[in-house]
């Protein structure tokens, strides 16, 4: 059994070695030296040298920095003298311990930039305090405090206040309303001081359940367009029956029952009575019978009704396969029509 063993590992390291030498025929860079270096555990230290000859490029380094320990010391000292980024040194501090320490200190030597130390004072506990003093010294903007804000939960009190002696603009209390929820209240309140738009209203509407209600009284205060109301009829199924009343009290036009048919199922037949009492046009039956399937029938029967033009029969004959055949038929007899007329007026 031994034996066997032996010559199994005899006849891989042959196989691996055959393997080696093709890739170097091919040509070999320094993305699939890493790859070796990171899975084929006898071929290491023959790729790393390898890696070495041919001349590694900062992020290979840093990936073997990051990844593989056995070589970690040696792709530093490598990395040092071709001198890392603010970048590398940034994901060396959080993915290699050993070395955060040197890490930290030759970044602060080449001045961090803000991306750094916001990432740093998420990421890594133990320097997230001098990071963070380090960040307000160099003027955050308000996106590095929505940053420090929403994933540092730790200085995220503090970062609030900094960003309010900011002034924040309608965006960034847009975002905390959205994703951060201890904050949600009072950023919502200082929003309604920037007197929000119909269009900011719905999005809270849609998608911040808590503050739904109280976005939904401020747009009636303010006046909901009818588009508004069809985005709301959508996207916010809560208010889907309220909003449907409100926006038959306003008198909706054709183009947003066309929406409500084609995109809110539950109301496509409410919608189709109504337009139906309206009138609706060639076109407003020609995009139902193309695109809702089950008013496909009583909107057919009402543009027969109407008389179609040759283009309305184009488009049924165009867009939709199981009107093709009739469509082509009603065309084939205007088209003889039209010859006969034709005829007429030659004769006269």
């Amino acid at each position: 059994m031994a034996e066997d063993n032996q010559q199994q590992n005899s006849d891989n390291q042959e196989k691996l070695n055959q393997l080696w030498n093709k890739l170097l025929e091919h040509g070999i860079t320094n993305e699939i030296l890493c790859d070796i270096i990171a899975n084929t555990e006898p071929l290491r230290e023959r790729a790393w040298q390898k890696l070495l000859e041919i001349g590694p490029s900062n992020n290979s380094l840093r990936y073997i920095i990051e990844h593989i320990e056995p070589l970690r010391d040696e792709a530093w000292k490598k990395l040092l003298k071709q001198k890392p980024s603010n970048y590398e040194l940034k994901n060396i501090i959080e993915y290699a311990e050993p070395l955060r320490k040197e890490a930290w200190k030759l970044l602060l030597k080449q001045k961090p930039t803000n991306y750094e130390l916001r990432d740093i004072a998420r990421y890594i506990e133990p320097l997230r305090d001098e990071a963070w003093k380090l960040l307000l010294k160099q003027k955050p903007t308000n996106s590095d405090l929505l940053f420090i804000i929403r994933y540092v939960e730790p200085l995220r009190k503090e970062a609030w206040k900094k960003l309010l002696k900011q002034e924040p603009i309608k965006d960034d209390l847009k975002h905390i309303i959205n994703f951060v929820e201890p904050l949600r209240e009072e950023a919502w309140i200082k929003f309604l001081g920037m007197k929000p738009s119909n269009y900011d209203l719905c999005e809270f509407i849609k998608d911040v359940e808590p503050l739904r209600e109280k976005a939904w009284q401020k747009l009636l205060e303010q006046g909901p367009a009818n588009s508004d109301l069809c985005y709301i009829i959508k996207d916010a199924e809560p208010l889907r029956g309220t909003a449907w009343q409100t926006l038959l009290m306003q008198g909706p036009s054709n183009e947003d029952l066309l929406f409500i048919i084609r995109h809110v199922e539950p109301l496509t037949r409410a919608a189709w009575q109504k337009l139906l009492e309206q009138g609706p046009s060639n076109d407003d039956l020609c995009y139902i019978i193309k695109d809702v399937g089950p008013l496909r029938k009583p909107a057919w029967e009402k543009l027969l009704q109407q008389n179609p033009s040759n283009d309305d029969l184009k488009f049924i004959f165009k867009y939709v396969d199981s009107l093709r055949g009739v469509a082509q038929e009603r065309l084939s007899k205007e088209k003889d029509r039209d010859e006969i007329l034709d005829e007429i007026r030659g004769l006269k």
